[in-house]
């Protein structure tokens, strides 16, 4: 088991806020700019209250809010997000939000063709051969293999895996 804390992350800022980095895959010689990645896993504070995201062409995009308010128009349509669903949308998309601020999102961005699968889980989990996932803590009482997570940080799992709480999951074919 390997603990990403969130004071660890990689930070950034942008115009709208403060951009944290979770992990992104491969690890070695990807970045955001070069777009050469195949998952980015990252949380973004949100300062101002509308936002234009990113052009992600090429790539499939999963959100969700963590705290505060946060809606969505996704090419004319309207998404108001929540912590319990994984708005999943095309990364070329035109995408404008409208939030409160200081809110803050989950982002996971995945290279189509990318064999990923990102979902949110609630209550107690028993899984069996793991090969390796990432699960990031949404609340604040998140077990995992009886080791206490911190919301909002992460841990690389493997093997047989015991999970109690509200977190998201991501496997990838590493």
């Amino acid at each position: 088991m390997e603990i990403l804390r969130q004071e660890n992350y990689k930070s950034s800022v942008w115009t709208g806020g403060l951009t944290r980095e979770v992990c992104i895959l491969p690890a070695e010689g990807c970045c955001l700019a070069d777009r050469n990645f195949d998952v980015r896993v990252s949380s973004a504070v949100i300062n101002v209250t509308e936002s234009t995201f990113s052009d992600f062409t090429g790539f499939t995009r999963y959100i969700l809010c963590l705290e505060g308010n946060i809606t969505l128009n996704v090419d004319g349509h309207t998404v108001t997000l929540d912590n319990e669903h994984l708005f999943q949308f095309d990364g070329a998309s035109k995408v404008t939000s409208v939030n409160s601020s200081g809110a803050i999102d989950l982002n996971v961005i995945c290279k189509k063709g990318t064999r990923a699968r990102a979902r949110v889980a609630h209550g107690e989990q028993h899984l069996t051969s793991v090969e390796r996932m990432l699960v990031f803590g949404i609340g604040g009482e998140t077990m995992i293999n009886d080791t206490p997570l911190w919301q909002y940080d992460a841990v690389w799992v493997s093997g047989d895996v015991h999970i109690v709480g509200h977190v998201l999951c991501l496997e990838h074919d590493f």
